[in-house]
Protein backbone atom coordinates (compact mmCIF):
# COMPACT_ATOMS: atom_id res chain seq x y z
CA UNK A 1 0.00 0.00 0.00
CA UNK A 2 1.24 3.55 -0.44
CA UNK A 3 3.48 5.26 2.04
CA UNK A 4 1.41 7.81 3.05
CA UNK A 5 -1.78 5.82 3.84
CA UNK A 6 0.24 3.36 5.80
CA UNK A 7 2.37 6.43 7.67
CA UNK A 8 -1.52 7.48 8.40
CA UNK A 9 -2.71 4.38 9.83
CA UNK A 10 0.05 3.54 11.98
CA UNK A 11 0.28 7.05 13.86
CA UNK A 12 -3.84 6.77 13.70
CA UNK A 13 -3.78 4.13 15.73
CA UNK A 14 -0.32 5.17 18.26
CA UNK A 15 -1.83 8.83 19.00
CA UNK A 16 -5.17 7.03 20.35
CA UNK A 17 -3.19 4.59 22.45
CA UNK A 18 -1.42 7.83 23.64
CA UNK A 19 -4.33 9.41 24.57
CA UNK A 20 -5.30 6.68 26.51
CA UNK A 21 -2.19 6.04 27.86
CA UNK A 22 -1.69 10.10 29.06
CA UNK A 23 -4.99 9.55 31.09
CA UNK A 24 -3.74 6.24 32.95
CA UNK A 25 -0.59 7.85 34.12
CA UNK A 26 -2.06 10.85 34.92
CA UNK A 27 -4.92 8.52 37.07
CA UNK A 28 -1.43 6.93 38.38
CA UNK A 29 -0.09 10.23 39.10
CA UNK A 30 -3.00 11.95 40.89
CA UNK A 31 -4.13 8.69 42.85
CA UNK A 32 -0.78 8.24 44.34
CA UNK A 33 -0.14 12.12 45.14
CA UNK A 34 -3.31 11.95 47.43
CA UNK A 35 -1.01 9.65 50.09
CA UNK A 36 2.35 11.80 50.02
CA UNK A 37 3.74 14.58 51.77
CA UNK A 38 3.74 18.10 50.24
CA UNK A 39 7.67 17.49 48.95
CA UNK A 40 6.69 13.72 47.93
CA UNK A 41 3.41 14.89 46.14
CA UNK A 42 5.27 17.05 43.82
CA UNK A 43 7.35 14.17 42.82
CA UNK A 44 4.42 12.33 41.83
CA UNK A 45 3.04 14.95 40.15
CA UNK A 46 5.90 16.10 38.34
CA UNK A 47 6.20 12.15 36.89
CA UNK A 48 3.79 12.50 33.74
CA UNK A 49 6.03 15.16 32.61
CA UNK A 50 9.29 13.21 33.12
CA UNK A 51 8.00 10.49 31.45
CA UNK A 52 6.98 12.30 28.56
CA UNK A 53 9.85 14.91 28.26
CA UNK A 54 7.54 17.98 28.94
CA UNK A 55 8.94 19.08 32.26
CA UNK A 56 10.24 22.51 30.58
CA UNK A 57 7.53 22.66 28.56
CA UNK A 58 4.89 23.39 31.33
CA UNK A 59 6.91 25.65 33.13
CA UNK A 60 6.69 27.48 29.98
CA UNK A 61 3.19 27.50 30.10
CA UNK A 62 2.17 27.93 33.71
CA UNK A 63 3.73 28.86 36.93
CA UNK A 64 3.17 26.50 39.57
CA UNK A 65 2.91 22.82 39.50
CA UNK A 66 -0.63 21.79 41.14
CA UNK A 67 -2.45 19.14 39.98
CA UNK A 68 -5.25 21.37 38.32
CA UNK A 69 -2.37 22.85 36.27
CA UNK A 70 -1.13 19.63 35.27
CA UNK A 71 -4.73 18.43 34.53
CA UNK A 72 -4.93 21.03 32.38
CA UNK A 73 -1.47 20.43 30.23
CA UNK A 74 -2.06 17.07 30.30
CA UNK A 75 -5.72 16.90 28.73
CA UNK A 76 -6.56 20.11 27.24
CA UNK A 77 -4.07 22.22 26.30
CA UNK A 78 -3.98 22.64 22.16
CA UNK A 79 -0.67 24.41 22.71
CA UNK A 80 0.98 21.10 23.61
CA UNK A 81 0.87 18.44 21.10
CA UNK A 82 1.35 15.41 23.66
CA UNK A 83 -2.43 16.11 25.57
CA UNK A 84 -4.96 14.34 25.14
CA UNK A 85 -6.63 17.22 23.12
CA UNK A 86 -3.62 16.93 20.69
CA UNK A 87 -3.54 13.37 20.43
CA UNK A 88 -7.40 12.86 19.31
CA UNK A 89 -7.00 15.95 17.15
CA UNK A 90 -3.91 14.14 15.73
CA UNK A 91 -5.59 10.90 14.96
CA UNK A 92 -8.81 12.52 13.58
CA UNK A 93 -6.60 14.24 11.12
CA UNK A 94 -4.42 11.09 9.83
CA UNK A 95 -8.39 9.23 9.85
CA UNK A 96 -9.00 11.98 7.60
CA UNK A 97 -6.02 10.96 5.16
CA UNK A 98 -7.09 7.45 5.34
CA UNK A 99 -10.74 7.76 4.48
CA UNK A 100 -10.91 5.74 2.24
CA UNK A 101 -9.19 3.00 4.19
CA UNK A 102 -11.09 2.21 7.14
CA UNK A 103 -14.34 1.64 7.68
CA UNK A 104 -17.83 4.05 8.38
CA UNK A 105 -17.45 2.59 11.78
CA UNK A 106 -14.25 3.48 12.68
CA UNK A 107 -14.15 6.77 11.07
CA UNK A 108 -17.27 7.66 12.98
CA UNK A 109 -15.58 6.57 16.55
CA UNK A 110 -13.02 8.67 15.90
CA UNK A 111 -15.13 11.89 14.62
CA UNK A 112 -17.33 11.33 17.56
CA UNK A 113 -14.86 11.87 19.96
CA UNK A 114 -12.63 14.57 18.16
CA UNK A 115 -16.28 16.18 18.33
CA UNK A 116 -16.93 15.60 22.23
CA UNK A 117 -13.15 16.14 23.07
CA UNK A 118 -14.06 19.97 21.87
CA UNK A 119 -17.08 19.83 23.77
CA UNK A 120 -15.31 19.07 26.91
CA UNK A 121 -12.39 21.24 26.53
CA UNK A 122 -14.46 24.65 26.43
CA UNK A 123 -16.54 23.16 29.50
CA UNK A 124 -13.28 22.34 31.52
CA UNK A 125 -12.28 19.35 33.30
CA UNK A 126 -11.56 19.90 37.04
CA UNK A 127 -9.94 17.64 40.03
CA UNK A 128 -13.49 16.77 41.08
CA UNK A 129 -14.76 15.60 37.67
CA UNK A 130 -11.31 14.28 36.38
CA UNK A 131 -12.12 10.50 37.11
CA UNK A 132 -14.88 10.45 34.61
CA UNK A 133 -12.79 11.95 31.54
CA UNK A 134 -10.51 9.56 32.39
CA UNK A 135 -13.66 7.21 31.65
CA UNK A 136 -14.70 8.44 29.16
CA UNK A 137 -11.05 8.29 27.30
CA UNK A 138 -10.67 4.86 27.88
CA UNK A 139 -14.31 4.15 26.77
CA UNK A 140 -13.27 5.58 23.06
CA UNK A 141 -9.93 3.97 23.16
CA UNK A 142 -11.77 0.62 23.47
CA UNK A 143 -14.59 2.36 21.07
CA UNK A 144 -12.00 2.85 18.53
CA UNK A 145 -10.36 -0.67 18.74
CA UNK A 146 -13.72 -2.56 19.23
CA UNK A 147 -14.33 -1.22 15.79
CA UNK A 148 -11.44 -1.62 14.17
CA UNK A 149 -11.12 -5.10 14.72
CA UNK A 150 -14.93 -6.26 14.31
CA UNK A 151 -15.18 -4.40 10.81
CA UNK A 152 -11.45 -4.33 9.15
CA UNK A 153 -10.37 -5.84 6.52
CA UNK A 154 -7.54 -8.22 7.33
CA UNK A 155 -4.91 -6.46 4.96
CA UNK A 156 -2.27 -4.33 5.65
CA UNK A 157 -4.25 -1.48 6.16
CA UNK A 158 -5.37 -3.08 9.67
CA UNK A 159 -1.61 -4.62 10.30
CA UNK A 160 -0.26 -0.94 10.25
CA UNK A 161 -3.28 -0.04 12.46
CA UNK A 162 -2.63 -2.50 14.76
CA UNK A 163 1.43 -2.05 14.85
CA UNK A 164 0.46 1.58 15.78
CA UNK A 165 -1.43 0.10 18.71
CA UNK A 166 1.17 -1.97 19.74
CA UNK A 167 4.57 -0.02 19.65
CA UNK A 168 2.90 2.92 21.43
CA UNK A 169 1.23 0.49 24.59
CA UNK A 170 4.66 -1.14 24.47
CA UNK A 171 6.25 2.02 24.93
CA UNK A 172 4.05 3.45 27.59
CA UNK A 173 3.91 0.38 30.01
CA UNK A 174 8.02 0.36 29.60
CA UNK A 175 7.71 4.54 30.82
CA UNK A 176 4.95 3.83 33.39
CA UNK A 177 6.26 0.74 35.12
CA UNK A 178 10.01 2.40 35.32
CA UNK A 179 8.84 5.68 36.45
CA UNK A 180 6.85 4.19 39.09
CA UNK A 181 9.41 1.88 40.40
CA UNK A 182 12.13 5.09 40.33
CA UNK A 183 9.83 6.98 42.53
CA UNK A 184 8.87 4.01 44.77
CA UNK A 185 12.57 3.90 45.68
CA UNK A 186 13.12 7.26 45.75
CA UNK A 187 10.59 8.77 48.22
CA UNK A 188 10.87 9.64 51.61
CA UNK A 189 7.90 7.64 52.69
CA UNK A 190 9.05 3.84 52.19
CA UNK A 191 5.96 2.08 54.48
CA UNK A 192 4.72 -0.68 52.94
CA UNK A 193 0.79 0.29 53.02
CA UNK A 194 1.52 2.71 50.46
CA UNK A 195 3.96 0.20 48.40
CA UNK A 196 0.69 -1.59 48.85
CA UNK A 197 -1.84 1.33 47.43
CA UNK A 198 0.50 2.71 44.47
CA UNK A 199 1.25 -0.26 43.12
CA UNK A 200 -2.36 -1.66 43.49
CA UNK A 201 -3.11 2.19 41.59
CA UNK A 202 -0.63 1.27 39.25
CA UNK A 203 -2.37 -2.32 37.99
CA UNK A 204 -5.53 -0.39 38.35
CA UNK A 205 -4.54 2.09 35.66
CA UNK A 206 -2.96 -0.50 33.07
CA UNK A 207 -6.27 -2.80 32.93
CA UNK A 208 -3.93 -5.99 35.29
CA UNK A 209 -5.19 -5.66 38.63
CA UNK A 210 -7.57 -8.58 38.05
CA UNK A 211 -4.85 -10.58 36.07
CA UNK A 212 -2.35 -9.30 39.08
CA UNK A 213 -4.95 -10.92 41.74
CA UNK A 214 -5.52 -14.13 39.60
CA UNK A 215 -1.97 -15.10 39.47
CA UNK A 216 -0.38 -13.98 42.45
CA UNK A 217 -3.40 -13.49 44.91
CA UNK A 218 -2.70 -11.28 47.52
CA UNK A 219 1.25 -11.12 47.92
CA UNK A 220 1.75 -7.45 46.25
CA UNK A 221 5.75 -6.45 45.24
CA UNK A 222 7.37 -4.64 43.15
CA UNK A 223 8.78 -7.92 41.81
CA UNK A 224 5.45 -9.55 40.45
CA UNK A 225 4.01 -6.75 39.40
CA UNK A 226 7.65 -6.06 37.07
CA UNK A 227 7.07 -9.57 36.29
CA UNK A 228 3.62 -9.80 34.83
CA UNK A 229 3.65 -6.36 32.83
CA UNK A 230 6.81 -7.85 31.28
CA UNK A 231 6.98 -11.20 30.98
CA UNK A 232 3.06 -12.73 31.07
CA UNK A 233 2.23 -13.21 27.24
CA UNK A 234 -1.44 -13.38 28.50
CA UNK A 235 -1.57 -9.42 29.65
CA UNK A 236 -2.59 -7.64 26.92
CA UNK A 237 -0.50 -4.51 28.22
CA UNK A 238 2.68 -6.77 29.13
CA UNK A 239 5.68 -6.25 26.90
CA UNK A 240 5.98 -9.97 25.76
CA UNK A 241 2.22 -9.84 24.44
CA UNK A 242 3.22 -6.59 22.76
CA UNK A 243 6.65 -7.62 20.95
CA UNK A 244 4.62 -10.87 20.14
CA UNK A 245 2.20 -9.32 18.24
CA UNK A 246 4.34 -6.74 16.28
CA UNK A 247 6.40 -9.23 15.51
CA UNK A 248 3.27 -11.58 13.81
CA UNK A 249 1.82 -8.42 12.16
CA UNK A 250 5.24 -7.33 10.42
CA UNK A 251 5.50 -10.56 9.20
CA UNK A 252 2.06 -10.99 7.44
CA UNK A 253 2.85 -7.65 5.81
CA UNK A 254 3.04 -8.34 1.76
CA UNK A 255 6.53 -7.66 -0.13
CA UNK A 256 10.05 -7.95 0.82
CA UNK A 257 10.11 -4.82 2.77
CA UNK A 258 10.67 -4.33 6.06
CA UNK A 259 13.48 -7.13 6.59
CA UNK A 260 15.28 -4.63 9.15
CA UNK A 261 12.16 -4.02 11.40
CA UNK A 262 11.21 -7.62 10.84
CA UNK A 263 14.60 -8.96 12.32
CA UNK A 264 14.36 -6.68 15.76
CA UNK A 265 11.07 -7.07 16.81
CA UNK A 266 11.65 -10.43 16.56
CA UNK A 267 14.91 -10.37 18.34
CA UNK A 268 13.67 -8.44 20.96
CA UNK A 269 9.87 -10.68 20.98
CA UNK A 270 12.07 -13.70 21.81
CA UNK A 271 14.29 -11.94 24.12
CA UNK A 272 10.93 -11.38 26.10
CA UNK A 273 9.71 -15.19 25.48
CA UNK A 274 12.63 -16.57 26.93
CA UNK A 275 13.64 -13.60 29.53
CA UNK A 276 12.57 -14.72 33.27
CA UNK A 277 12.15 -12.29 36.59
CA UNK A 278 16.21 -13.61 37.82
CA UNK A 279 17.58 -12.37 34.35
CA UNK A 280 15.78 -9.00 35.00
CA UNK A 281 16.53 -9.02 38.90
CA UNK A 282 20.37 -9.24 38.14
CA UNK A 283 20.38 -6.47 35.31
CA UNK A 284 18.08 -4.19 37.20
CA UNK A 285 15.20 -3.06 36.33
CA UNK A 286 15.46 0.62 35.18
CA UNK A 287 18.50 -0.60 33.34
CA UNK A 288 16.12 -3.83 31.56
CA UNK A 289 13.42 -1.00 30.77
CA UNK A 290 15.96 1.83 29.54
CA UNK A 291 16.98 -1.28 26.89
CA UNK A 292 13.99 -2.24 25.73
CA UNK A 293 12.66 1.73 25.66
CA UNK A 294 15.78 1.89 23.30
CA UNK A 295 14.90 -1.04 21.30
CA UNK A 296 11.19 -0.69 21.01
CA UNK A 297 11.98 2.83 19.56
CA UNK A 298 14.52 1.47 17.18
CA UNK A 299 11.61 -0.85 16.21
CA UNK A 300 9.08 2.19 15.87
CA UNK A 301 11.69 3.87 13.21
CA UNK A 302 12.83 1.16 11.31
CA UNK A 303 9.31 0.58 10.59
CA UNK A 304 8.72 4.07 9.79
CA UNK A 305 12.35 4.07 7.35
CA UNK A 306 11.20 0.28 5.87
CA UNK A 307 7.46 0.83 4.97
CA UNK A 308 6.71 4.77 5.19
CA UNK A 309 10.17 6.32 4.11
CA UNK A 310 10.27 8.53 7.15
CA UNK A 311 13.13 7.80 9.56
Amino acid sequence: MLSRAASSLFWMARYLERAESIARLLDVSLTAALMETNSDREQQLIAPLTISGTTDTFYELYEDMTAQNLIDFLLLNDQHGGSVFSCIRSARDNAHHVRGNITADVWESINSSWLDMKAIRQRGVSESSVSRFFDWVKERSHLFRGASYGTLLRNDAFRFLRLGTFIERADNTARILDAHYHLSTSLENTESARDLFEWTALLHALGAYEAYQSIYADRMSSENVAELLILNPDVPRSLRACLHETAELLAHIEGDAGRAAKRLATSLSANLRYGDRQYIADRGLHEYLTDFLARINQIADQIQNDYMGVA
